[in-house]
């Protein structure tokens, strides 16, 4: 696909979309000038606003691009693990919404101090801060990537100019800017999605009708999976449960889920932003999803030999590019942006806030005034976004062909085990810190070993010699469950260690878990 310079229209959509992002941050940083402010909002956000955000983090650059390639690619199968988003949503409204809401926390990892131990608190922030650093930089060049062919710039410059841009509104206005912002984002990724079915159902004989006969009998709308009771294919199972734990994982453990929950202005607002995300995100799913087979259509009935030769990926750009008028092409770039800028800004805000109250709070500089955490925040944003593009310069050295594959390692190793953590120490009384350490360690070996085998795999597949582990010792589980596995570990090998070890404290316990919280709350 050829590089083309942008239109004069486009320009000006463009231009309007970063200005309204600019001055959304110049009215936030008005508004923050305090750290509860800056990192929670003044805890007094509506609800809708908390749930539009989420859900413009949730959709990200994936829904936006990758959704539409894998349907246009094949069928609907990617939306199996995200079906199970509502049931994760029914435990996370019932759980831990309110859990998070009544014990006043600003980051997440303020629970694993207050349920075990100043340790485990520093691990999981590191944890989260190492995953995070990577996320933002990735996501950013993925996006400066899709960005070349609509802009003719080079990716090089893209990554400079967004880097900037995400991380001036996100240093001026904290958490306020990035909700608001995420709203004008998740609106226009919407839109976006909207207007290429629009054109596409007037672009082609037989309209939606032709769309969907002819998505039918290719199966496009099929979900194809495995029935079968293995754990080492795609089968059905296998997507359930590495949807289902993921989900589970985020609404426990991520500190931009619970920055929300506790920025919300109160708690039915926080539970009714909760539910619209989960119940919205589906729909929003498959209308990404029905992008892509519209295109498929489309491009079957008007033909492009340059279609042919593209990556899945690259079909929605390309479709702007050359099918949309001026300034709608325009609004479907800023559209695109929007789709990464959303979980950007949360990850920035959220790493800047666990490594402000966690770390220089909690470890390196404490009874300070207010101001003088506000000031720390607001240069570690700007510091994460210095290093999200350093990262993202770094990806362009390892290719896009390796970020999967990469983000798939990065992400078993830093993530798995955290949300049995969570898991145990909001529904044990008995689970302990020591407990809790072996359970993590245990949790990290099987991350390694199951690892490894994934990648014994590849090198075989590839004609290698070279192993990792003997042949004895290999496993074929699918990669999906590893974070299952060290969940599941993580809890019980952390429960049953702490058997061994004396019960935690009564005023410990009593802060801290579902159940004595519960109790607490109810007078009892």
């Amino acid at each position: 696909m050829e590089d083309l310079a942008l239109r004069l229209g486009d320009k000006i959509a463009l231009a309007t979309y970063f200005g309204v992002t600019i001055l959304i941050g110049v009215w936030g940083a008005k508004k923050s000038r305090n750290t509860e402010a800056y990192f929670v909002g003044g805890r007094s956000i509506p609800g809708w606003a908390v749930g539009l955000s989420l859900l413009g983090t949730g959709i990200s650059s994936v829904s936006f691009l990758a959704y539409p390639g894998s349907a246009y690619a094949g069928d609907w199968s990617r939306l199996v693990p995200g079906l199970t988003l509502p049931l994760a949503t029914m435990v996370g409204v019932f759980f831990f919404v309110p859990f998070y809401r009544a014990s006043k926390y600003t980051s997440a990892n303020e629970y694993l101090e207050d349920r075990f131990s100043v340790g485990v608190r520093v691990y999981g922030c590191l944890l989260f801060t190492v995953l995070s650093a990577w996320r933002i930089g990735s996501i950013l060049y993925l996006l400066c990537l899709a960005l070349v062919p609509l802009t003719g710039w080079e990716v090089e410059s893209l990554i400079i100019v967004m880097g900037i841009l995400v991380t001036v509104y996100t240093v001026a206005g904290g958490i306020e800017a990035v909700i608001w912002t995420d709203v004008l984002q998740t609106v226009v990724l919407t839109l976006g999605g909207i207007i290429v079915i629009g054109v596409v159902f007037t672009s082609i004989d037989g309209g939606p009708g032709a769309i969907f006969a002819e998505g039918n009998a290719e199966k496009k709308f099929h979900l194809t999976v495995d029935l079968s009771p293995s754990l080492f294919t795609d089968t059905l199972w296998v997507l359930i449960l590495n949807g289902m734990f993921l989900n589970l994982q985020e609404l426990a453990s991520n500190q931009t889920m619970v920055q929300r929950y506790c920025a919300a202005r109160s708690d039915r607002e926080a539970k009714n932003a909760v539910w619209f995300t989960g119940l919205a995100s589906v729909p929003m799913w498959t209308m990404f999803m029905f992008v892509g087979t519209c295109l498929y259509v489309f491009y079957n009935h008007v033909g492009d030999p340059t279609v042919e030769s593209l990556a899945s990926d690259a079909v929605l750009p390309h479709f702007i590019v050359h099918q949309l008028p001026v300034g709608v092409a325009g609004f479907l770039i800023a559209a695109v942006m929007a789709a990464a800028m959303s979980s950007i800004d949360s990850s920035m805000n959220g790493t800047a806030t666990i490594l402000t109250v966690d770390i220089y709070k909690r470890l390196l500089v404490r009874d300070q005034t207010d101001g003088h955490y506000l000031r720390v925040a607001r240069i570690l944003t700007a510091m994460l976004g210095v290093l999200m593009v350093v990262i993202a310069f770094g990806v362009i050295w390892l290719g896009a062909d390796s970020i999967l594959e990469w983000s798939f390692v990065i992400g078993a190793i830093v993530l798995g085990g955290m949300g049995g953590v969570y898991f145990l120490g909001f529904f044990s009384t008995r689970a302990n810190w020591q407990g809790v350490a072996i359970g993590i360690a245990c949790a990290f070996i099987s991350i390694v070993y199951l690892t490894l085998c994934e990648v014994d795999s590849k090198l075989e597949g590839m004609g290698g010699d070279f192993r990792f582990l003997p042949e004895f010792l290999h496993t074929d589980l699918h990669p999906f469950l590893i974070g299952v596995v060290a969940n599941l570990i993580a809890f019980f090998v952390g429960y049953l260690a702490s058997l061994f070890f004396s019960p935690p404290p009564p005023d410990q316990v009593a802060r801290s878990t579902w159940r004595t919280l519960r109790e607490r709350m109810s007078g009892r």
